[in-house]
C-alpha cells in the first residue's frame, strides 16, 4: 500500500498553522466580537489566546509522541480504546469536514460587495444566493483537485499564499489605524458583560485560534515531527494572535462614530459583502476595499485547501484504525488519501446547499472541534501512566495542574457555543457513535473505557439547555462557570482512570517513532 510522504519542513508546518488560523476569521471575527464585547473584545482575544496556548501546550507533548497524520483520530484510541477513539475522532472529522465549506462561503460572501447577486438577505442576515452556492461549489471542487496533487504541491500553494496572508492583515490594520483613529470609540459601551465570553465562541475567536492543531494532523508528513510539531504550534499560534489583536484594534478605531450612537451592540454593517469592506468604503478607502475583496479570495482559499487535506487525513486515519470502512484508507500514487478526500469534498458540497451565513456556521464547528480537543488533557495524563518511560521530546510542566485546568477551559468553551449549536453538534457526534457500537455488536470496542464521553457530552448539553439568557434558569455567569468547573473536575478523574491497562493495539503508532 502507498504511504504518506515526509516532505514538510518546520517552515511549511508553521505556514500551515498560520494559514489555518488566519482564514475567514480575520474577515468577520473583528466585527462580530465588537458587536458582542465592544472595546473589551481585545480582552476576549487575549483570553482566547491564553486558552488556545494552554490547550496547545497539552498537544505539544502529545504531538511529539504521536507523530502520525490524522493524530487527533489516534490519540483517544491509543489511550482509551475504540469507543473513545471513534467519538473523539468523529468529532474532529465533523469539525474539519465543515471548515472548507465555511471558508469558501466567506470568500463568496465578501465577493458579494462587488457582485451582489452572489448573496441575498434571508431576513436573518446575509447568506448565499443560488448563484453564490454554485460558485462556492466550484471553488470546493478546485481545491479538491489541488489536494489530489499531493502534499508537496499543497505545501507550495500554502507557503506562497500564507506570506500574502501575513502581509495583508498587517497592512490593513495599519491603514485603518492611521487613516481613522477614532480613539473615542474605545470609550463607547452598549454591550452586555457576558459578551466578553460569548465572543470566544459565537464571535469566532476560538474558531480562529484553534488552527494550531493542523501541525499535528500533518505530523506524518513532517521531516522531523518530534521537534517541528511543537515548535510549529507555538510559533504559528503566537504570530496569528498578534495579527488578530492588531486587526481588532484597527476595526474598533475605524468604525465611524455616528454608527455607534446606540452602542456597539447595535452596530450594523449590512451592505453586500463583508464588514471590513463596509468600513473601508465608509472611510472612502476604495483601494483598501479592493484589496480586502482580493484577500477574501486568497485567505479563505488557502485555509480551505489546508483543512480539506486535514479532514481527509483524519478520515483516512479513522479508516486505517478500522473505525470507518476500509475504502477510506486508500492512498493514490501521489500519496494522497483520495477516497477520504472525495468524501470531504462531497460533504462540503452538501453543506453549502443551505446557503448559511458565516456567523451561523461558526458555533457548530467550534463546538465539534473543542469537543475533540477536550480529549487531549485526559489522554496526556493516561499516557503518563501507560507509558511512563517513553522519552518525551517535550514534557508539559505541572501537568497534574495544567491538564485539569485545560479540561475545565475546554468545558467552558463547549458550553459557550450555546444551546443552538450544541443541540446540533452533540447528536451528530453521539448518534453515529451509537450506530458504531450497534454495528460492532458491543464486542471488542472497550465501551467501559469510553462510556464517560456520553456522560460528559450529555451533561454539557443539558447545562446549555437549562442555563443562560432565555433558558429555564438564567444563572449569572459566575454561577454557570462554577457549576461547569465542578462538573468537569468530577468527570476528569473518571475519564483518566478509565484508560486501558495498556496502549490500544488498534492504534497504528509507536510512541516517539517517526513512522505513520
Amino acid at each position: 500500500m502507498a504511504e504518506l510522504q515526509r516532505r514538510l519542513s518546520l517552515f511549511s508546518l508553521v505556514m500551515a498553522v498560520v494559514t489555518s488560523t488566519i482564514g475567514s476569521g480575520w474577515l468577520f471575527a473583528p466585527y462580530l466580537t465588537a458587536q458582542l464585547a465592544g472595546p473589551a473584545s481585545l480582552f476576549s482575544w487575549l483570553a482566547g489566546g491564553a486558552m488556545a496556548f494552554l490547550i496547545a501546550l497539552v498537544f505539544a507533548e502529545l504531538g511529539a509522541l504521536v507523530s502520525s497524520s490524522g493524530a487527533l483520530a489516534q490519540i483517544p484510541l491509543l489511550t482509551h480504546g475504540r469507543t473513545a477513539g471513534f467519538i473523539g475522532g468523529w468529532a474532529a472529522w465533523l469539525g474539519y469536514v465543515a471548515l472548507p465549506a465555511i471558508e469558501v462561503l466567506a470568500t463568496v460572501q465578501y465577493l458579494g460587495s462587488s457582485l451582489p447577486w452572489l448573496t441575498r438577505d434571508g431576513g436573518a442576515g446575509l447568506g448565499l444566493s443560488p448563484w453564490g452556492i454554485g460558485l462556492a461549489s466550484l471553488l470546493l471542487l478546485f481545491f479538491g483537485w489541488i489536494n489530489l496533487a499531493g502534499v508537496a504541491a499543497l505545501a507550495r500553494w500554502i507557503d506562497g499564499l500564507t506570506v500574502w496572508k501575513l502581509l495583508v492583515p498587517l497592512g490593513v490594520s495599519l491603514v485603518l489605524i492611521l487613516g481613522s483613529a477614532h480613539w473615542g470609540n474605545l470609550k463607547v459601551g452598549g454591550y452586555q458583560d457576558r459578551g466578553i465570553l460569548d465572543a470566544l465562541s459565537t464571535g469566532g475567536i476560538l474558531f480562529s485560534l484553534l488552527g494550531f492543531r493542523t501541525a499535528m494532523d500533518l505530523a506524518g508528513e513532517a521531516r522531523r515531527p518530534q521537534r517541528d510539531v511543537p515548535l510549529a504550534m507555538g510559533i504559528g499560534l503566537a504570530i496569528s494572535l498578534l495579527i488578530y489583536l492588531m486587526l481588532q484594534l484597527a476595526f474598533l478605531l475605524a468604525v465611524p462614530p455616528p454608527l455607534l450612537a446606540q452602542g456597539w451592540g447595535r452596530l450594523q454593517l449590512t451592505a453586500h459583502g463583508g464588514p471590513l469592506v463596509a468600513v473601508a468604503l465608509g472611510l472612502g478607502l476604495s483601494g483598501l476595499a479592493t484589496l480586502l475583496i482580493t484577500d477574501a479570495v486568497v485567505s479563505p482559499s488557502a485555509t480551505a485547501m489546508a483543512y480539506m487535506g486535514t479532514a481527509a487525513r483524519v478520515n483516512w486515519m479513522l479508516a486505517r484504525c478500522r473505525l470507518l470502512p476500509a475504502p477510506f484508507a486508500h492512498i493514490n500514487r501521489a500519496g494522497v488519501p483520495s477516497v477520504a478526500l472525495a468524501a470531504t469534498v462531497l460533504i462540503g458540497l452538501v453543506l453549502l446547499q443551505g446557503g448559511p451565513s458565516w456567523a451561523k456556521a461558526v458555533g457548530f464547528v467550534t463546538a465539534a472541534l473543542v469537543i475533540s480537543l477536550a480529549m487531549g488533557p485526559i489522554s496526556l495524563e493516561a499516557l503518563r501512566r501507560q507509558a511512563p518511560t517513553v522519552p518525551r521530546p517535550y514534557r508539559l510542566p505541572a501537568a497534574n495542574w495544567l491538564c485539569p485546568l485545560a479540561f475545565v477551559l475546554a468545558t467552558w468553551a463547549i458550553f459557550w457555543c450555546g444551546w443552538g449549536s450544541l443541540q446540533l453538534a452533540v447528536p451528530l457526534i453521539l448518534l453515529p457513535s451509537l450506530g458504531y457500537l450497534l454495528v460492532c455488536g458491543g464486542g471488542g470496542v472497550e465501551f467501559r473505557a469510553g462510556a464517560w464521553w456520553f456522560l460528559y457530552l450529555g451533561g454539557i448539553t443539558f447545562a446549555s439547555f437549562l442555563f443562560g439568557p432565555g433558558r429555564p434558569y438564567e444563572l449569572d455567569q459566575g454561577s454557570q462557570l462554577f457549576l461547569l468547573s465542578v462538573f468537569a473536575l468530577l468527570v476528569f478523574p473518571l475519564a483518566v482512570n478509565s484508560h486501558l491497562p495498556q496502549l490500544s493495539p488498534h492504534a497504528l503508532v509507536e510512541l516517539g517513532d517517526q513512522q505513520p
